[in-house]
Order: C-alpha cells, then sequence, then structure tokens
C-alpha cells in the first residue's frame, strides 16, 4: 500500500486523462519517485500522488486497497452523444442493479461534499468560452471505500486533446485536495443527470452536495437512501430535493424515508 496526503488517479487507456497528466507533469511540479504502482511510476508532489493504471478508471476496482490517502481524485475522459463541450465532477457509485459501467450493484463509493464542490468552482472560475460546468450525479465506478470523485473534460472526440480543458481539470483536481471552508453538506434528490439546480446551488454558495440521486433512479430504496448520507464523509444531515424533478408519488415516499433517517428535508425548484 502505498501512502500520501491524496492521489490523483489516470489510466493509460484515456487520452484525456493521459492529457492531463502530462500538464500536472509539465505546470504543477509532480516529479518522478522511486515508487511503482502496478509496474508504473508514481509522481509526487507534497505528499500528494499522481498515479496511472492500465485499465479505464470505472474499472479500478480495489484501487483503495493500493492507496493509503484521505481522497482519490480520478481525471477522466468525459464524451457526450450531443457534442457538448462540458467540465464536470460527480460522486460515484450505482443506485441500483445495473454495474456494466463498473462498480458494484446497489453499492456507492465513499465521496466528500467540499472535494467535490471545491472541483466545481475551480472547473467554473477556469471560465473557458464555449464550455458548460456542472456536477453530474452519483454514477458508475469503481466502488470505494475510500472518498473519491471523478473530474472531466471532454463532449465530442475532438475535445479530447484540448489543453485548455486538461488544465482546468488538473487545477481542478488539486483544489479538490486542498477542500476550503465547507458550505453547508447536503445530498441532492431528483431531477437530471446533469445535475443542473445542484450546480447552481453549489456555486451560489448555498450547499455542498455529495451524492445525488436523480429522477430515473426511483424509486430508490431506504438502505440506497441510507448509504447515500453514510458514504460522504462530512454526514450531511440535510436532503435538498429538486421538487419538480421528481413524481409527486416519489416526492412523498422520499419524505417518509427521509423523516425515519431524521434528516432535514429542503425544498427547491
Amino acid at each position: 500500500m502505498i501512502k500520501g496526503k491524496a492521489a490523483i488517479l489516470t489510466s493509460t487507456k484515456d487520452a484525456a486523462s493521459m492529457l492531463t497528466r502530462s500538464i500536472l507533469i509539465e505546470n504543477f511540479g509532480f516529479k518522478e519517485s522511486d515508487r511503482l504502482l502496478d509496474g508504473n511510476p508514481v509522481f509526487l508532489k507534497n505528499d500528494i500522488l499522481l498515479v496511472t493504471l492500465d485499465v479505464p478508471l470505472i474499472h479500478a476496482e480495489g484501487v483503495d486497497e493500493k492507496l493509503d490517502v484521505s481522497l482519490i481524485v480520478a481525471v477522466s475522459r468525459h464524451v457526450s452523444e450531443r457534442g457538448i463541450k462540458a467540465l464536470l465532477t460527480h460522486p460515484v457509485g450505482n443506485w441500483g442493479s445495473d454495474a456494466s459501467q463498473g462498480g458494484r450493484a446497489f453499492k456507492v463509493s465513499r465521496t466528500s461534499c467540499a472535494a467535490l464542490t471545491a472541483s466545481l468552482m475551480t472547473l467554473y472560475e477556469a471560465s473557458l468560452s464555449g464550455w458548460s460546468v456542472g456536477l453530474e450525479v452519483t454514477h458508475h465506478g469503481p466502488y470505494s471505500m475510500r472518498p473519491l470523485i471523478f473530474v472531466e473534460f471532454g463532449g465530442s472526440e475532438n475535445e479530447l486533446s484540448n489543453p485548455d480543458a486538461a488544465e482546468a481539470v488538473a487545477a481542478a483536481a488539486m483544489a479538490a485536495i486542498e477542500r476550503p471552508k465547507l458550505l453547508e453538506p447536503a445530498v441532492g434528490f431528483g431531477g437530471g443527470h446533469y445535475a443542473p439546480l445542484f450546480t447552481r446551488l453549489a456555486l451560489s454558495g448555498e450547499y455542498s452536495f455529495g451524492h445525488m440521486i436523480p429522477k430515473y433512479a426511483f424509486p430508490i430504496n431506504k438502505d440506497m437512501l441510507a448509504q447515500a448520507f453514510e458514504m460522504t464523509v462530512e454526514k450531511p444531515e440535510v436532503a435538498v430535493i429538486d421538487w419538480k424533478g421528481l413524481s409527486a408519488a416519489d416526492r412523498q415516499a422520499l419524505q417518509s424515508a427521509l423523516e425515519t433517517l431524521e434528516k432535514r428535508v429542503v425544498k427547491r425548484k
């Protein structure tokens, strides 16, 4: 097991990830060490590890058992079917039985509200013209008991070689590790995959979101509901519901379940 403050995870199977790795080495001062992880050299800066795997990051199962760190930030590609250029950050896990995109069925990875918010704000501050910035809801793998987030850039295949976007993702990964003052931690419920309401609330300084459960994952069972709170290191006591982003039946069932968990419900539109 390799010990450090935090780890930035990259993959040789991902061109955008490797471009971000190059920028971290060239522009952020990471230096090669004598340590290896799965045969690849580990780079270091101020006790932050920069590690490279030879598998897609969503399938990096067991990486949390190889790294003794307080946070793992996976820097990755994002592909949009509509070709929309985007800078994104999100927590990891599967709300249902489908684990085809890595991770485990009905399991979410540990995450950090502060890390997600810091990365989101840094992506926003990059101010890249023509690029959208936002949170994505919790999805895909790998499963990790150490706090894990993904920070991504992309759109069409052409955007995966954009050095400005890779620079923004590199800066966001570093900001996530530094984790400035935390806003009120919360779990988000409802809405679509790209979480526009939760993005707006985070950028306006109202809440720091950890796990987010979209409309398409409902109905949600009580075990998964509990995981959303328990697998967030800041242990949120607030549940923010995208009121227009859930059906009336799902809202009613959710509020009843949240009452049993003694969570404070905030309704937003």
